[in-house]
């Protein structure tokens, strides 16, 4: 962890920071595995503390990641669909592509808007979305709002955590990328909870009388 804490400060002071901020963040979109997250929740800690890098340019690359990212993501499910390989048709992606194509089914607007704070549900509902043939006319203008709330929540996160422990950088990014977690994990059970609510209310048990 302390490594992991020194690698962000190194990072912090790197004229690459922006770039390898935007290509984590632009590579998530597509594979999940990649830390974009914790890496922009860390650096924004640490630029609170140290000044280092620029919080308003670390927001704006990893906005721009996030966009060009789901729409990449967006333009490869409209130009070869989410069923032409055989392994697209079973395991964890058939899986994923089945919920995502129910939740484009109950409404496109919150569907692409809670996805982006999916990992890999925002994969999944931007593969559909450009596979079913939603206009690209309604998916940017969601894809923009989801990225700046992504965004906006990453950096608030990063930044508090930032300012709690000022003296201590790393600390803070370590502190910081807990606390994205632990909220992460919070959204993620949320949007469960409500998932199975409206399946409840779609679907009510059958009343039995004595």
């Amino acid at each position: 962890m302390d490594a992991l804490g020194q690698l962000v400060l190194h990072l912090a002071g790197s004229p690459l920071v922006l770039p390898l901020v935007f290509l984590f963040v632009l590579i998530d979109a597509l594979f999940p595995p990649v830390p974009s997250e914790s890496v922009v929740i860390a650096l924004a800690a640490v630029s609170v503390s140290t000044g280092h890098p620029s919080l308003p340019l670390l927001a704006a690359a990893a906005g721009l990641g996030a966009f060009l990212g789901d729409n990449l993501t967006y333009e490869i499910g409209r130009r070869i669909g989410v069923a032409r390989f055989a392994w697209m048709r079973r395991g964890w992606f058939a899986r994923i592509v089945a919920k995502a194509t129910a939740a484009l089914e109950h409404r496109v607007s919150s569907a692409v808007l809670a996805a982006r704070f999916v990992p890999g549900g925002r994969v999944g509902v931007n593969l559909v979305a450009g596979a079913t043939g939603i206009r690209r006319t309604v998916f940017r203008p969601l894809a923009l709002l989801s990225s700046a709330c992504w965004t906006a929540y990453m950096v608030i996160i990063g930044a508090v955590a930032g300012a709690w422990v000022r003296e201590h950088p790393a600390v803070g990014a370590l502190v910081a990328a807990g606390l994205g977690l632990l909220v992460g994990l919070l959204i993620d059970t949320a949007l469960g909870i409500i998932r199975r609510r409206r399946q409840f209310e779609t679907y009510p048990h059958p009343v039995t009388t004595p």
